[in-house]
């Protein structure tokens, strides 16, 4: 079935795969054309709003292309994720010039996937296409509310860039939505980095009752903690609560390959615990995980990093199902 908006996958990578015996990532994320999943990969190639050293447009063919060296198997649950039904749909129709008619487009994929039941997983891209994705999510919801959990170094929540539309204003909008389906006690952000953010948008996450968890906090605390303040704060009377990966709250021994890597950032290792975690909890209704961008990485460190997540996240879904068949 065909998805209005939707083009085939910037890359299709067909070796490693076939093998009965050690399914890897890429054969079992190829797509039928039935939209009977229980969740999509999306790619979303658009860096159109990045205000610095811009690249991510290519995060999701890296992270196509590190999925072939990884499979299905989780050594750390024993548990396979298979059955889990669940394909590689192919990328937004994007025009880096139009970011109207490309959100519009995105927007509108999104929303379908919600209303079939598919729990949408998008790479990007940067990190404005949060935003319309949470439109998406709240129109197929009829409005009701949506928590987020947002881990970023950034707190994302500029009015603008000099008066334009960035990669950092995607949360304020979420704020500032008029039928105010993400309010900010519902808003938690973890990872938030030393030095990388303005006392000016610190105090509007404080005015607004945003929950922010910086990394030292993490560090200190540990992972588990952080996730079980966010899944409180983001599911308080909400109907559902949507995750929002980043990948430069990672530090940048790690992830390289970003428009603004940080020294002293969180060890993937807790990203991929709080993924798998969080996919679990059957209140999840999507994620995205932004800012891989391949021109400034290193041997795909950061396209192999985005890879596990986006593995993590399914694997956690997987065992949801398991849990809710069983």
């Amino acid at each position: 079935m065909k998805l209005e908006g939707l083009k085939p996958p910037g890359l299709v990578v067909n070796h490693l795969k076939g093998d009965p015996d050690e399914v890897r990532a890429n054969g079992w994320l190829e797509w039928d054309g039935s939209l009977d999943l229980d969740a999509a990969v999306l790619g979303v190639p658009f860096d159109g709003a990045s205000t610095v050293r811009p690249g991510s447009r290519h995060g999701p063919d890296a992270v196509r292309s590190a999925l072939a060296y990884y499979t299905t198997w989780s050594s750390d649950e024993r548990f396979s994720m298979a059955e889990l039904r669940v394909a590689d749909i192919g990328d937004v129709d994007v025009v880096v010039t139009d970011m109207a008619g490309t959100f519009a487009r995105l927007r509108a994929v999104v929303r379908e996937l919600v209303e079939r039941g598919v729990v949408p997983i998008s790479v990007g891209g940067d990190h404005s296409i949060a935003w319309p994705i949470l439109e998406g999510i709240t129109a197929a919801r009829s409005g009701r509310r949506v928590g987020v959990v947002h881990f970023d170094a950034h707190h994302d929540l500029r009015e603008a860039h000099f008066g334009a539309e960035s990669s950092g204003v995607p949360f304020r909008k979420a704020l500032e939505f008029p039928e105010n389906a993400v309010l900010g006690r519902n808003l938690v952000q973890i990872g938030m980095t030393e030095f990388c953010n303005s006392p000016i948008h610190a105090n509007y996450a404080e005015e607004m009752g945003v929950t922010v968890i910086p990394g030292l906090a993490v560090r200190r605390d540990g992972i588990d903690r952080a996730v079980d303040i966010a899944l409180e704060r983001a599911g308080d009377g909400t109907d559902g609560i949507y995750v929002s990966v980043d990948i430069d709250c990672i530090d940048q021994s790690q992830a390289p390959g970003t428009a603004a890597p940080n020294p002293c950032g969180l060890d993937g290792r807790d990203l991929q615990h709080a993924l798998r975690r969080l996919a679990r909890d059957p209140r999840i209704l999507g994620c995205d995980i932004v800012e891989i961008s391949p021109p400034l990485d290193i041997n795909n460190m950061t396209g192999n990093l985005g890879a596990m997540m986006v593995l993590n996240f399914l694997m956690g879904l997987a065992m949801r199902k398991e849990a809710v068949s069983s």
